[in-house]
């Protein structure tokens, strides 16, 4: 009894704290799905691709991507510690000199970005003034423009982590979702209802993320009175969270330039608008599920992997990711199936229209039908790298991730060599050759965590996903069968609304049976045991709220 209380507590917690981000980020998303809708519209495929694909994707996000993936994993753990053993006086010492040396650089990226477009373009693409004078006018204005948005996107990756140390968790994602809604919201009533150009997404991503810098500081406001405008050097708790954040920041500094070769640099090589526009599209779905599932638990457990590292329960750590993992693989390998059968019809519902024309469903479907099957690896990747990062264990993912960037990286060259003009196959090589590193990389770090912390055992995990792959490929086939037979019965035509939500139900129905009755045959219970666990956490709360009646 006195082992399975302390478990049980951690998964409760977890699963509240996973729910808290969760909405917040779902709502991030929803605004996201509304943005992606109105961009694909309203915006020409060379404007969507020089100024979001290249200047925001490609120059802003990208940065702001550097320094928070690589100072957030580093800030969390050192801040914790200096609260739990020093004290928050102490701890805020450290955020105070952290926020200031940030802000320092983040003015002097901005500074070379304003001052420097055009050479950050000449970098980021094939593009010059000479072969493609429209695409890189309006991709060096962009950078431009958009350049001031990086201070608030970035100092609210600080005060986001600040925020999870003292779990208030809600409220950190909430200024990502924040963000997201003004972009979205003057996107349709700039362009949809005013009819103003691309410069209103400009406008929304810098007022956007100035308010998600603000709605963290409300979060914060009863801490900010232990801020203090100074830099410490010398202090102890910076110099080891920059000992954890420089490998990391080796590692993202090669993903970035992965996913600037892949989304990037390598398309703008081939002279056909919207193939940028495509690939982007096409990672939306992948992206919006990871951070609305994967993603919003790793948050959440991030804190706890601390505590129980600092306690040395590794047994715990390794029984919670093991169980939580299969949980996850249950739910998106068969997803990630479905979701490839069905990729048309559901590429054509959600963007078919205005500029959006039958080429770009097209290209987006095969995009998405490949960039989904990351999802089941990616999800068991955010899990791991919260262990490692609780574990200070900075440099053997930092190796693992330069290997499979490069791996990524050469495979999109070769296809861009093979397949030359053939856009439909360079772009599924692209993301097919994402996803495939993206799973052997996953599997890289189970092996590596395997050594220290007990996850995943050998026989049975092996067991688990052999019947798991059944049941997820009948799941696939089922859900294209039946939705190539609604097509043919409907005379299918793109933009045809009805037939994409006939093939859609048909086929989401035809998987569910079928993969039913798959994981049925094949006694796979994992996700059952997720639904009674859901069922338990739903039935706790409703007795919580009436005990408080």
């Amino acid at each position: 009894m006195t082992e399975t209380a302390p478990r049980k507590s951690l998964a409760r917690r977890v699963m509240r704290a996973g729910i808290a981000v969760g909405i917040a980020h779902l709502l991030f998303k929803l605004a996201g799905i509304v943005q992606a809708w109105a961009m694909a519209r309203y915006l020409p495929a060379e404007v969507y691709d020089a100024s979001y694909v290249v200047a925001f994707e490609g120059v802003i996000f990208s940065l702001f991507l550097i320094g928070e993936e690589s100072l957030a994993p580093a800030c969390l753990p050192t801040f914790m510690s200096e609260l739990d053993n020093v004290g928050e006086r102490a701890a805020w010492r450290f955020a105070s000199t952290l926020l200031v040396l940030q802000g320092l650089v983040l003015l002097a990226v901005v500074a070379v970005l304003v001052a420097f477009p055009g050479w950050i373009t000449r970098i980021w693409t094939h593009w010059s003034e000479a072969t493609h004078p429209e695409a890189f006018t309006l991709a060096a204005s962009s950078v431009r423009r958009m350049a001031p948005g990086l201070i608030g996107l970035s100092l609210g990756s600080t005060t986001y982590v600040l925020l999870n140390a003292y779990k208030r968790f809600f409220l950190a994602a909430a200024g990502d979702a924040l963000w997201k809604f003004v972009v979205a919201g003057a996107l349709i009533a700039g362009m949809g209802l005013l009819g103003l150009g691309v410069e209103v997404l400009i406008w929304g991503i810098v007022a956007g993320s100035v308010l998600k810098l603000l709605t963290h500081l409300y979060g914060l406001r009863d801490k900010l009175h232990l801020l203090r405008p100074a830099i410490d050097l010398r202090h102890p708790a910076l110099r080891r969270m920059l000992w954890l954040a420089l490998p990391l920041l080796v590692g993202i500094i090669v993903a970035k330039l992965r996913d600037n070769i892949n989304n990037v640099y390598l398309l703008s090589k081939l002279d056909s608008a919207g193939l940028m526009q495509a690939n982007s599209m096409g990672r939306k779905l992948q992206a919006s599920i990871h951070f609305l599932v994967p993603y919003s638990l790793s948050i959440a457990v991030f804190p706890f992997f601390c505590e129980l590292v600092d306690r040395d329960d590794r047994e715990q750590l390794g029984a919670f990711i093991t169980r939580s993992g299969r949980h996850l693989l249950a739910i998106f390998l068969p997803f990630a199936c479905i979701v490839a059968a069905l990729s048309l019809p559901l590429t054509d519902l959600l963007f078919a229209g205005g500029r959006f024309d039958n080429v770009a469903v097209q290209r987006t479907a095969v995009s998405m039908a490949c960039y989904t099957f990351m999802l089941p690896a990616a999800a068991i990747e955010a899990l791991l790298m919260q262990a490692f990062f609780a574990n200070r264990r900075m440099v053997a993912v930092t190796v693992v991730g330069i290997v499979f960037s490069s791996l990524s990286m050469l495979i999109s060259w070769m296809g861009l060599h093979w397949w030359g003009g053939r856009h439909l196959l360079v772009l599924g090589t692209i993301a097919g050759g994402v996803a495939l590193t993206r799973a052997l990389k996953s599997w890289v770090l189970v092996l590596l965590l395997g050594r220290k912390v007990p996850v995943f055992p050998l026989a049975s995990t092996l067991g688990f996903l052999v019947r798991l792959t059944l049941v997820s490929v009948a799941a696939g086939f089922a859900a294209w069968a039946a939705a190539r037979l609604g097509a043919d019965l409907l005379g299918a035509a793109v933009g045809n609304r009805i037939a994409d939500l006939v093939q859609l139900a048909a086929g989401g129905i035809a998987a569910l049976v079928v993969g039913g009755a798959a994981a049925a045959l094949l006694r796979l219970g994992e996700p059952q045991e997720l639904l009674q666990l859901v069922w338990r956490a739903r039935a706790r709360k409703r007795a919580a709220g009436g005990a408080g009646e």
